[in-house]
């Protein structure tokens, strides 16, 4: 009886040392994980892909202020103070890899010359998916800053003409226009397809049928019938 006592106790202790070991790596590991977060964001921002950022290093660091302007439409003193302004009022930071003049550029890139964001990421190296992000965290910093130096007037708020009476913005009521590489969900109603039943299709034998954007053409086999 000893004997069975005495080894339930040892089990019991054998437990406790290893519990107690584990409690400790838990412990240590929380300790690690803290210290690290409090240092995660203590770094500058820092370009860690393979592309270095080497056009945007050319265009801030080497480029002459004439071709700044060319390729930016805008002055380089001004591009500064925008920038500034916008990291001010915490609109706009540096990501980690990614710096704020960066971001504004790339938004340049793509509004002064109506570049896809595809082409954008290709020109900076940089992924589609961040290009897109920060291409929206700036035009939302834009937004929030542009009352302060844009007045719009009822004509400059008009709808362009040549958007107005183009069949294919109709759907989108009183758009100003509308960016490459953005997507836009939009289906066709049912009952504006407007699709032949395929209870008509077996009148038309022996043809082929392509249909796009609700019309049909057929072509007739090579058998010297027409239709």
């Amino acid at each position: 009886m000893d004997n069975h006592v005495f080894a339930t106790l040892s089990a019991a202790a054998t437990s406790l040392m290893e519990m107690n070991n584990i409690l400790i790596s838990v412990a240590a590991a929380g300790i690690d994980c803290k210290y690290l977060g409090s240092i995660w964001n203590t770094y500058a921002a820092y370009y860690g892909d393979g592309g270095q950022a080497k056009y945007t290093r050319f265009l801030l660091d080497e480029v002459r202020p004439e071709l700044f302007r060319q390729i930016t439409q805008m002055e380089q003193a001004t591009f500064n103070n925008l920038v500034e302004e916008l990291s001010m009022n915490g609109l706009l930071k540096n990501g980690r890899s990614i710096l704020a003049e960066e971001q504004v550029l790339i938004f340049l890139d793509i509004v002064c010359y109506n570049n896809s964001m595809r082409q954008t990421a290709v020109k900076f190296r940089r992924g589609l998916y961040t290009v897109t992000r920060y291409f929206g965290k700036v035009l939302d910093s834009l937004i929030a800053i542009y009352p302060n130096y844009v007045k719009f007037d009822l004509d400059s708020c008009k709808q362009p003409e040549d958007i107005a009476q183009n069949p294919k913005y109709r759907a989108f009521k009183n758009a100003l226009g509308a960016i490459d590489g953005v997507f836009i969900p939009a289906k066709v109603p049912a009952e504006s397809q407007n699709r032949p039943a395929r209870a008509q299709w077996k009148h038309y034998k022996r043809h082929y049928y392509l249909i796009k954007a609700n019309q049909v053409n057929s072509a007739p086999r090579a058998t010297g019938e027409t239709t």
